[in-house]
Parts: C-alpha cells; structure tokens; sequence
C-alpha cells in the first residue's frame, strides 16, 4: 500500500473485474458466487487489491461494486474507475449511473468488442423474467458509448463525470502494452484466480 503522502497526492485508478467461474455451477448452486475484483494502480504501480462476490447471473453486481468503491475511495484519490462492460459473472449487472449517483466520481465503461444487442436481448429473453430491465441497462449504456482509438485499435466507451477526450487520454495514460488500462488487466487476471478457488471451495 502507497504511504499516505503518496496516496493523497497522486491520481490514481481503480479497476473492477469478475472471476472465472464454472458455467454448470449454478446448476448445482442457484446463489453461486464468483469473485468481484477492485485493483487500484497509482503511478503506473499496483498498490492494493479489493475483494468482495458476486453472484452468478444475479442481481448484486451493483452492489458488490459499491462495496469496492467505498473502501477504495476512503483509502485512495480515486480519479477514475474502470469497468470492463457492464455484465459481470454471466449476466450479473453494474450500473454505473447508479454508483456516479452515489459517488460522484469518474467512470468509464470500455467495450473492447462490439455487442450484438439483438442476440443479448433473445438471451436474457430465454433465460430471465427480468430480461427487460437487464436488457435497458446494457442497451442505454452501449449505445451511449462513443468509439475512439487506442494506438490505432477501436474500443467503445462510455463516460461519466468527465469528457470522453479527457477519459480517453487517460485510458492512453493507464495503459501499458495492452489496450485496457493496466488496472482492469491486473483485476482481470486477479479476478480469475480467484473466481477459481472460490469455485473450489464450492462458494
């Protein structure tokens, strides 16, 4: 963890992103969770990890994001949060609008591929009562989202509490070789690892 100095003097991200999980086990566990991961990056360093679940196809993603949120907020100058899409261990859902209504601070939501809305929503159809809801939130925040160029590759992203210019220099900023920002790789990676020994442990 950076020292307080550090930590309240320089800009730092946060990036949040699930774990590998098993599509048979919800089959044999209905509340099955995975693994919700914050990293948070300040000068190019990872400095501290952020852990919480989520469950599988539920409805807590929200939820489990904000939980995240709130401690790293407390703890660091948060400048920008990343999220990678909006659906989260299946179809799972963060709403972003949501937490910038409770937190107040920069997001972005990168698609680094483009959606088909029609085959989402016949999904979510086949498989959820609540289709209609989950649908309205992928769709208003897809189609929100604006596309811009990272080292010449395409990537879509939505923004919320600054300029898409601004949040699109510093997606340059906080990437490394890749083209997310070097925070969502790090929790993705984190994430998998850890949505695996959750599933181990039947969790």
């Amino acid at each position: 963890m950076l020292s307080v100095e550090i930590a309240t003097s320089t800009p730092c991200y946060l990036g949040i992103d699930d774990g590998y999980f098993d599509v048979n086990l919800k089959k044999l566990n209905r509340n099955a969770k995975t693994a919700l991961i914050g990293i948070v990056t300040c000068r190019g360093r990872f400095v501290d990890l952020f852990i919480d679940k989520i469950t599988i196809d539920g409805l807590d993603g929200t939820i489990s994001a904000s939980r995240i949120l709130s401690k790293a907020l407390t703890l660091y100058p948060i400048y920008i949060v990343f999220f990678d899409g909006v659906t989260y261990a299946g179809f799972n859902i963060i709403d972003p609008r949501r937490l910038y209504s409770i937190f107040n601070t920069a997001f972005a939501v990168i698609f680094r591929h483009q959606l088909d809305l029609y085959k989402i929503f016949k999904a979510l159809k086949e498989h959820f009562n609540d289709y209609a809801y989950r649908y309205s939130i992928i769709e208003y925040i897809y189609k929100q989202s604006f596309e811009v160029k990272v080292d010449g590759t395409k990537i879509r992203v939505y923004a919320l509490g600054l300029s898409l210019e601004l949040i699109s220099r510093h997606i340059e900023k906080a990437r490394r070789v890749f083209i997310e920002p070097y925070p969502l790789r790090v929790a993705d990676r984190l994430a998998s690892l850890i949505g695996r020994i959750l599933m181990n442990k039947n969790i």
